[in-house]
């Protein structure tokens, strides 16, 4: 089953927020949250790669 392109969007949005959570949450465990920081960091990217950067917060600038 294919996705469309907005539940695309809120399963990624979804899997950002989870591992964002899981990462605070466990703060004191440094591998559980360098596990989280991981993956919350590969769906922020495949988000950008599909959908660009709107909606994701990042602020980027552009060197002058």
């Amino acid at each position: 089953m294919l996705l469309t392109e907005e539940q695309t969007k809120y399963y990624l949005t979804d899997m950002i927020n989870h591992y964002g959570e899981k990462q605070n949450k466990a703060a004191s465990l440094s591998w559980t949250r360098s596990e989280a920081e991981y993956k919350k960091k590969a769906f922020e990217d495949m988000k950008i790669v599909l959908f660009g950067d709107v909606d994701n917060g990042n602020k980027r600038t552009e060197i002058t």
